[in-house]
């Protein structure tokens, strides 16, 4: 691993105010307003700029709130309908509709690079990463977040649902939650760091996010908004109407997010990780 990354703490008030942020795009949809909550708040700390590659775009509406000033970006997501979404959404210049080892462009042509929560499912992460450096001019700077182990090792629904003795069950809610995420590559921090540096990319910056009160939380919601319903469909779908019904759920939910960074008392071992990253040479 590389000896000298630089790691830094996010304050709690930088965390709210990422929720104040992200409320706005997602105010019904916890697992998602927190986890973006911390992202937006590590995200703050970065600087892009110039020509952006955005890896793994999607619509384009989170990268608009963090970048609002970035006017020169080009998507690369597999997904077509997604892309689609990310074309029509104005964001980004263009869009390719490929995975992200394979990306149509020439070397050394981009300044930044963008990729939120989007590495940790990709299969091929070596031939992603070297895409990535390939792309970047030299100094071209990453600014990505990821998954760690502990999004695996810290999953409450299905340890709880086996220490209640229904083990198959929890089986199929562990492998489901994994499917749904598809969850290639839930690194250790340290791992991660190999995988830049393997890839000719250095990281100057590591951001804890999720420490594990948050992460114990966050995964819980997670899973029980992905629960696969019997009929069809995800239990998200009964529970998302249910809190559009109070217009007083997020403030609520947001009293309860700061409740959850008060018991916090290790912030350095976290679910997810922000990296600040660049080219080699």
């Amino acid at each position: 691993m590389q000896a000298n990354v630089s790691t830094k703490i996010l304050t709690s008030a930088e965390v709210l105010e990422g929720y104040d942020a992200v409320a706005a795009l997602y105010p019904y949809i916890p697992p998602l307003s927190h986890w973006r909550a911390w992202e937006y708040a590590a995200y703050k700390h970065h600087r892009i700029q110039g020509r952006i590659l955005d890896v793994g775009c999607g619509d384009g509406r989170y990268f608009k709130l963090i970048w609002p000033e970035a006017d020169n970006v080009v998507g690369v997501d597999m997904d077509s309908a997604v892309a689609d979404s990310g074309r029509k959404s104005g964001v980004y210049r263009a869009v390719h509709t490929v995975a992200a080892d394979g990306i149509p462009e020439p070397d050394s042509t981009f300044d930044s690079a963008f990729a939120n929560c989007s590495l940790e499912h990709m299969d091929n992460i070596g031939g992603v990463l070297g895409e990535i450096a390939r792309c970047l001019k030299p100094g071209g700077m990453l600014s990505c977040s990821v998954v760690t182990n502990r999004f695996v090792e810290w999953s409450l629904l299905p340890a709880m649902v086996s220490e209640a003795g229904f083990e198959s069950a929890a089986k199929k809610l562990q492998s489901d939650f994994m499917e749904y995420h598809h969850l290639a590559n839930p690194l250790r921090v340290d791992a991660w760091v190999d995988s830049f540096n393997r890839a000719g990319l250095f990281v100057d910056e590591h951001i804890p996010i999720l420490p594990r009160f948050n992460s114990g939380i966050w995964v819980l919601m997670d899973s029980l908004w992905h629960v696969q319903k019997k009929s069809g469909g995800e239990f998200g779908d009964v529970i998302h109407p249910i809190l559009t019904s109070n217009p007083k759920f997020p403030t609520a939910f947001r009293k309860i997010f700061e409740g959850l960074l008060e018991m916090e008392v290790n912030w350095t071992d976290c679910t997810g990780a922000v990296f600040k990253v660049r080219r080699v040479s």
